[in-house]
């Protein structure tokens, strides 16, 4: 589809809840982003109008809130961002106009403003980045051949030397997120159409492990949140069936839980910030853009009472109501109920005379609920289903 990309940027302050727009030195598609510090920094990109690849790095300056620009030392679209102390990465991607792949890496220091280059093992586009600890990770990606790679290169910040894995299974368009020490490299396709691996690659034992989505999907997007990692949204390999599927990975307990998007989307962009996941824009099923965000709230904060105080929700699952009984849990405070979005749907105050009342629930869509009982210190958190 040709387009002429807006240069758009919307900037979200997470302590407001407010958003300002702003703009990019030039509008552009298929660009890779990657942060650290005070620094957010845009590269590369493309335009299908000119039939362009670029070498434009936008860097936002978050301390002043300003911005600045530099170059990569070669213009492609589809690489890969990430970053990790003061080093910002940019690896791979291609020029899809000149049939051209990249193994080139650009990397840039926060703090003393140089720029220098590296290489990848291979020349690939529609790889993944992402960094824990002092290691920065690239992997998968394809060439305009179409051959698919398993290959991982692998950045120590610490001595600036680089040294390779291998994925589980070769494919392109994965999403990567970390985690503590590990980082998730999950979905993306190959010849053999999407794929529902997770490769996790844990940084301080050097060792890797395999787990799965729900679903295969590829052109999904990933972001960590507290101590979740998401996989939402995506797109079969032909980007023709489009889903709102949102896997959300709690590595402390290595479970897995289910959500959804509103919208489904993908080549959507992905982020987080505080206890927030954020997914937005992207394609739906129409090859439409999409202006969309939506923010998933990680209920942290709050200390966990013991498995011994609890309270009971029955029925559950839950019809038009259901009835609480604290039992012996916490009998002040506030009783709030949260989507699956993380959103607050029902709040009540609560005193100690407070033991039993019915909760009710017939506006409530079909789907999972969080119950939590707080006292501002001290939570209880139970699950309802609203059928």
């Amino acid at each position: 589809m040709i387009s002429i990309p807006p240069p758009a940027s919307d900037i979200y302050d997470a302590g407001t809840g407010n958003w300002t727009p702003g703009s990019i030195s030039y509008g552009r598609n298929s660009l890779a982003a990657a942060a650290t510090g005070s620094y957010i920094l845009f590269a590369g990109g493309g335009e299908d109008w000119i039939l362009s690849a670029f070498d434009f790095v936008d860097i936002y300056h978050g301390a002043t809130s300003s911005w600045s620009t530099a170059t990569l030392s070669m213009a492609r679209q589809n690489l890969a961002g990430a970053a990790a102390g003061s080093k910002v990465l940019f690896a791979g991607g291609e020029d899809h106009y000149a049939t051209l792949d990249f193994n080139t890496v650009d990397i840039y220091d926060t703090a003393t403003g140089a720029w220098s280059t590296a290489q990848l093992s291979v020349a690939r586009y529609a790889l993944c980045g992402a960094a824990a600890g002092n290691k920065i990770v690239f992997a998968g990606g394809m060439n305009q051949s179409g051959t698919f790679f398993n290959n991982v290169d692998i950045y120590d910040v610490t001595t600036g030397s680089w040294s390779t894995a291998s994925l589980s299974k070769a494919r392109a368009y994965s999403a990567a997120a970390a985690s503590g020490n590990k980082i998730y490299i999950g979905g993306g396709y190959s010849t053999s159409g999407a794929s529902k691996v997770v490769d996790i690659y844990d940084v301080v034992t050097n060792t890797w492990t395999v787990d799965s989505l729900s679903q295969p999907r590829a052109f999904l997007s990933a972001a960590s949140a507290g101590s979740n990692v998401f996989f939402a949204g995506g797109s079969d390999a032909g980007l023709t069936v489009f889903y709102n599927t949102v896997d959300i990975l709690n590595t402390t307990t290595n479970a897995w839980t289910a959500s959804a998007l509103a919208t489904p989307r993908a080549l959507a962009a992905a982020t987080s910030i505080n206890n927030k996941f954020m997914i937005g824009g992207g394609v739906n099923a129409g090859s439409s853009p999409l202006s969309s965000v939506e923010i998933y709230s990680v209920i942290v904060g709050i200390n966990e009472l013991e498995s011994g105080q609890k309270f009971s929700l029955f029925p559950n699952p839950a019809g038009d109501a259901t009835v609480i009984n604290m039992l012996n849990t916490l009998g002040k405070g506030t009783l709030e109920i949260f989507d699956a979005l993380g959103q607050v749907v029902y709040r009540k105050a609560l005193n100690t005379a407070t033991t039993e009342f019915s909760i009710p629930t017939a506006s409530f869509q079909k789907g999972f609920y969080w119950v939590r009982v707080s006292d501002g210190t001290f939570s209880v958190t139970e699950k309802l289903i609203k059928e």
